[in-house]
């Protein structure tokens, strides 16, 4: 999905509405003066904002990978879809899953990254900012570098393209990089740690050089900077060896080899004898090169054409490995292949060749590092679905890898998705990622969530679905959700308000439970959970022990019939749960109101009989402190809404909001600052994304507004009120299989107003 912009003018105000994915900046929507009446399609009209939070990109340009503090992976990389600087936190050493953040959103940034690990334990990256044509770094402020402290370094003229970062001797960081103004290589020398400032050097050499410095790599030999470039000019591979520690005085330069159009895409490295290894690509013959140098200056190199056969050797990027040998990813562009050549000695006259991966185009921006395991870690693109993958070696030679796309087009999330406010003000989403089969959240960044920190939560077996989050009586998130690979019904209680880890328990795991999990905060400050029993057809709930939930009593609620899908929970005026949930049996609307804190008893009521009713059903408690519950009618392929005429809702009087084609699957609902109801819901015909305005507190009628209407979107709807009064919707996007959120920029969410 690509980026869209559309600039409208509707009487007076001035909309813009940006379609985007993950990190992108949001333009700004002016508020709106509210009306009775508004209905049709509001995709070009004024009232919100859509933001793809999660799936489809072209993501995964420009990797770098170091291995941080915790022994796991970071990669840092560019979104070529939203243009921004992204960086992936590994969850484990294989990197099955990462955390997903976006650093930099301002302008288009993120090209030509490199990242290493400063002497604070915290990672440093280096970038250009295409926009205006400068050199960026990013220091992050945790080891999960969930957010950064931005800096311009060099602002002169249009440079920082083919930035290299290393950490010297002295502790602070080293960068090279290009000047495409004057055709120079430059270096920064950071002053601190975090590289608020440097020193910058416009790099002279021995012998006068015109264009040089493109596809630059630095490392430290003997305590100092050693770069290996590209001479655009003449077409050789060059090394320099800084004299200084800031690389401030002339370097002492030598030409590693000049036969044919050879130094592009160069990595160098120190091998366990000390020596430098430079790996390249010959453009004159196709082939993946490696020089060995006998000294540091190299003055008398070993040059060895590792692979000749096609086209390959662009983008290597070279490592010592654990078995004290040099490793070299590199891309087949004849195959659009990932490769690996292991070197079979310290010198590398040969190597062994390995694909790690050779589905589709994959292998550009290849980067490499080694795990705390000893095995190499592999971050890559995947050109043929725009995702940025990573490879683990099974061994140090890397003959076999475990191949996971981080971030992109292949991943599908989204369904199912859950949604709540946290305490810092911010929406958190739990949803599932049915292409790893994990369960993940989204913490947004700001109140229409235009930007977002990703987190794996659970990754090992098939779990996440109908998953279900709250705020817990500590401050922190819960989260119920079903695993599939066991059959289980799972919980997961946060460590922060971002949920960058949990601690995940199984709660009931009795037969195949689990599914349409609902979960809320009763009276006792204790978790409490509502699911279906799928082995005997009950509805179910869970009391937690704890705040945290480490165990739970288990209550078969309901089982006459085969009852409790659709579950929704919310608590009442009377401070006892109240559950809303389908009865396949007889096709009723039915709920169930707890007898006592921890439901260890209900009373049930049919609140609607009329056809095949109840599915899809989301119970609040309305300002009149009576519960107002959304659901589907099968029959009809209506909307309705059930207001109750009690607490323990014994009766209710029962409208059809929606009749208009088949709508009023995956309902949401949530009373929004005017004390009315206000419902999130899909319309199949037309495959939208819509929103219900109830006109009075019962919800007689409502006025709907089609927030998105392009390609298939809508399902697993969430709907929640923002700090700032506003609706906040998280769904699913079928189309591009994209977790997707829309920020209403009015109370109502109408596109226009009328008085």
């Amino acid at each position: 999905m690509g980026r869209t912009m559309r600039v409208l003018r509707t009487n007076k105000v001035l909309w813009c509405r940006i379609a985007l994915v993950v990190g992108m900046a949001l333009c700004a929507t002016p508020l709106l003066n509210l009306g009775a009446e508004a209905d049709g399609p509001a995709l070009e009209r004024p009232g919100f904002s859509v933001i793809t939070r999660d799936g489809s990109g072209d993501v995964g340009q420009y990797t770098s990978i170091a291995i941080g503090a915790d022994g796991l992976g970071l990669i840092s990389y560019y979104d070529a879809t939203n243009r921004d600087l992204k960086v992936a936190h590994c969850s484990n050493q294989m990197c099955t899953s990462a955390t997903i953040s976006s650093l930099d959103r301002t302008g288009d940034v993120g090209r030509y990254t490199s990242i290493a690990l400063g002497s604070d334990d915290l990672g440093l990256m280096s970038y250009y900012d295409a926009t205006k044509g400068d050199l960026k770094v990013a220091h992050c402020v945790d080891i999960a570098c969930t957010s950064a402290t931005l800096k311009t370094l060099d602002h002169s003229g249009n440079v920082g393209q083919y930035s290299s970062l290393t950490i010297g001797i002295d502790k602070l960081p080293l960068i090279t990089y290009y000047d495409v103004t004057n055709g120079d290589l430059k270096i920064a020398h950071c002053t601190d740690v975090a590289c608020e400032a440097a020193t910058i050097t416009v790099l002279t050499f021995l012998q006068a050089e015109e264009n040089v410095g493109q596809y630059t790599s630095v490392t430290i030999a003997g305590g100092q900077g050693l770069i290996s470039y590209y001479d655009a000019t003449d077409h050789y591979l060059k090394s320099a060896l800084c004299p200084d520690l800031p690389c401030t005085e002339p370097t002492l330069t030598t030409t590693p080899d000049k036969s044919g159009d050879v130094g592009q895409y160069s990595s160098v490295t120190i091998g366990m004898d000390s020596r430098p290894l430079i790996s390249y690509y010959d453009a004159t013959n196709g082939d993946l090169k490696v020089i060995h140098c006998e000294e540091v200056v190299c003055v008398s190199p070993t040059r060895t054409v590792l692979e000749s056969e096609g086209n390959v050797g662009q983008y290597t990027s070279i490592v010592i490995g654990s078995d004290g040998l040099g490793l070299i990813t590199y891309y087949d562009a004849t195959n659009g292949d990932l490769k690996v050549a292991h070197c079979v000695d310290v010198t590398c006259i040969s190597a062994t060749l390995a694909t790690p991966d050779s589905t589709g185009n994959v292998g550009p921006y290849t980067s490499v590092a080694v795990g705390t395991d000893g095995l190499p870690l592999i971050s890559y693109s995947d050109v043929t679905n725009g995702d940025l993958k990573v490879a683990h070696c099974g061994d140090v030679g890397c003959t076999d890898a475990t191949v996971t796309p981080l971030d992109g087009a292949a991943i599908n999330v989204g369904a199912s998705s859950s949604m709540v406010l946290g305490t810092d003000g911010k929406a958190l989403i739990s949803y599932y990622d049915a292409t790893n089969g994990d369960l993940r959240v989204v913490h947004c960044a700001d109140l229409a969530c235009a930007s977002a920190t990703l987190t794996t939560v659970q990754s090992q077996d098939n779990v996440g679905q109908y998953s279900s989050v709250t705020i817990g009586s500590d401050g922190l998130p819960l989260i119920s959700y079903y695993d599939a690979t066991n059959g289980d019904l799972r919980v997961a209680h946060c460590t922060d308000v971002a949920c960058t880890s949990a601690m995940a328990v199984t709660l009931d795991q009795a037969d195949q439970v689990g599914q349409f999990t609902s979960i809320t905060i009763g009276t006792d400050g204790r978790g409490l959970i509502s699911y279906y029993d799928a082995t005997n057809g009950d509805l179910k709930t869970a009391h937690c022990d704890d705040v945290i939930c480490s165990s739970a009593n288990i209550t078969t609620l309901v089982s006459r019939g085969d009852v409790g899908q659709f579950t929704s929970i919310a608590v009442g005026t009377d401070g006892l749960a109240l559950i809303s949930y389908y009865d396949v049996t007889n096709e009723d609307l039915k709920v169930a109101h707890c007898v006592d804190v921890v439901c260890g008893s209900a009373t049930e009521s049919t609140l609607d009989s009329r056809g095949n009713v109840g599915r899809h059903s989301s119970v609040t408690i309305g300002s009149d402190g009576f519960a107002l519950v959304s659901y589907y009618d099968a029959t009809n392929g209506d909307l309705r809404v059930a207001h109750c005429a009690d607490l323990p809702c014994r009766s209710a009087n029962v409208s059809t909001l929606q009749s208009d084609d088949d709508v009023g699957r995956f309902t949401s609902i949530t009373v929004g600052p005017d004390g009315r109801g206000l419902i999130s819901y899909y319309d199949a015909t037309n495959g939208d994304l819509r929103v219900a305005h109830c006109a009075d507190v019962d919800c007689h009628s409502a006025t709907h507004t089609a927030v998105q209407s392009q390609e298939d979107v809508g399902q697993f709807t969430t709907i929640t009120i923002g700090t700032d009064g506003y609706g906040l919707i998280s769904y699913y996007d079928a189309t591009n299989g994209d977790l997707k959120v829309t920020h209403c920029s009015n109370s109502f969410c109408v596109p226009y107003s009328r008085r």
